[in-house]
């Protein structure tokens, strides 16, 4: 008998998000509200764009289609969203919940954001 990694089990998630809720909390006027649900690294990516907004939005979209997508509670702050070549990245900082991997998309326009995530869980030490 060998030892191999497996995929395990599957999951999809999917939200969408009204971009108005965050243009309606200025980050400069609010920063704390933003601490408590993005990393410093996604903040500084937002604040790039001339609507910082839609990408809060899709980030936290995409945030949310995660926790939807493992069946599982998580911290916000414990999900890491990143991008690669225009694409977005998911990581999980949760030590306790890092054997996932992530294909996620996410669109937005001027007044919706939305995000889908599809999460494959690593199944460890499966033995054939």
């Amino acid at each position: 008998m060998t030892n191999k990694s497996m995929i395990g089990e599957m999951g999809i998630g999917i939200d969408i998000i009204d971009v108005t809720r965050f243009a309606k909390i200025p980050y400069a006027e609010k920063k704390d509200f933003y601490k408590k649900i993005f990393l410093p690294s996604e903040i500084k990516y937002c604040l790039k764009y001339k609507n910082p907004y839609e990408r809060f939005a899709g980030k936290f979209a995409i945030k949310e289609a995660v926790q939807k997508s493992i069946n599982e509670s998580i911290s916000p702050l414990k999900i890491a969203v990143s991008h690669s070549h225009s694409k977005p990245q998911v990581r999980l900082l949760d030590k306790k919940k890092t054997d996932y991997l992530f294909i996620a998309s996410i669109s937005h326009d001027k007044k919706l954001a939305v995000a889908v995530v599809i999460a494959e869980k690593i199944l460890k030490n499966v033995r054939k």
